[in-house]
């Protein structure tokens, strides 16, 4: 099967406008640029001399960028507290034109940031700044009570979760019960540290290594991520597995399809900078083009080209409908 590109553009067009609710973990990531021309004097270590920096939405908020970027109505859920960073995040997003109502106020944890230093188009450091306490029960409660209201609204739900504490227990029973009720896809980007919580899962997207660590599985050829991927939806009761194998491409297992066998969907990239939020870029695309009514085939070629221009772009960042189809190739599963 192809997607060439009138059909990406016609699908690109059906997702405009589409309500994708994102539940998961909030984060700033902030971006220092600059040049190295020397070694510090004071320890074995290069000098970067800063000439701008630049602060965009990360982790689950990432998810979120690219569905604004793609046209989709991304509904927002999950924590920060309205510090510095936090104060910084729900500006971004009112530029954007995203609601933050449904986001939770959580005044016991500092919003998380991550803040990457780029030396000559090379990342150099990166700094992790959070606290990763359990969430409160009234939290959880209240996080409940916005993704019950704002499930009403919407197509689909991805379930962004980076392990950094609002993706838990009890909210995923609230998930799998909400959506049940209402018949909405359920979109997982897991962190194997959770697996259980997925159980009954539409889709997750794993990338290889997280394939074999929820599979306990090697995952490295076309038929190790074909025993990998089917023993773990078996496992899960997960219908679907969309895996992003990098250089190689994408794996879809779609059961809706018919199709026994794994879709083989080679990459698009050209050349790759930045792998940075790659994988949000794919869970948004696919699970905006669900909304829209695309089959799993087609939504999974159109998040593998998105992909292709994410990569080559340095840190987080999101790909347009216009990028997509200026870089659009033909688009096959074998």
């Amino acid at each position: 099967m192809k997607l060439d590109r009138a059909e990406a553009e016609v699908l690109l067009n059906r997702l405009r406008g589409r309500r994708v609710v994102v539940l998961g973990d909030l984060m700033l990531d902030e971006y220092l640029f600059g040049e190295v021309s020397r070694i510090s004097p004071e320890a074995p270590v290069p000098i970067v001399h800063v000439r701008r920096e630049k602060a965009v939405l990360g982790g689950a908020a990432n998810v979120v960028s690219n569905l604004r970027a793609i046209g989709a109505e991304p509904l927002v859920i999950g924590t920060l507290r309205e510090d510095a960073a936090g104060l910084r995040l729900l500006q971004i997003l009112k530029g954007l034109g995203v609601a933050s109502d449904a986001i939770v106020r959580d005044g016991n944890r500092p919003t998380i940031i991550k803040t990457r230093v780029i030396g000559q188009q090379q990342q150099m450091l990166r700094i992790d700044r959070e606290e990763l306490d359990p969430l409160s029960e009234p939290v959880v409660e209240a996080l409940q009570i916005k993704l019950a209201s704002a499930l009403e609204e919407a197509s689909a739900l991805i379930v962004s979760d980076y392990a950094k504490g609002v993706i838990s227990a009890p909210l995923m029973d609230a998930v799998r019960e909400c959506c049940a009720k209402r018949g909405i896809p359920w979109i997982v980007d897991p962190k194997p540290s959770h697996r259980e919580l997925y159980r009954g899962a539409t889709l997750m997207t794993p990338n290889t290594k997280e394939l074999t660590e929820l599979s306990n599985k090697p995952s490295k050829s076309d038929a190790e991520v074909e025993a990998a991927g089917r023993a773990l939806s078996a496992e899960l009761g997960i219908s679907g597995l969309l895996v992003t194998r990098s250089e190689k491409g994408m794996a879809l297992f779609a059961p809706e399809s018919g199709r026994v066998d794994p879709w083989l969907i080679p990459t698009e990239a050209r050349e790759v900078f930045d792998v940075s939020g790659a994988g949000d870029t794919v869970i948004a695309v696919f699970s905006a083009a669900v909304a829209a009514g695309a089959n799993w085939k087609a939504a999974a070629m159109l998040a593998n080209a998105a992909a292709g221009v994410v990569v080559g772009k340095i840190g987080t960042a999101t790909a347009s409908p216009a990028e997509i189809l200026a870089h659009y190739q033909e688009q096959r599963a074998n």
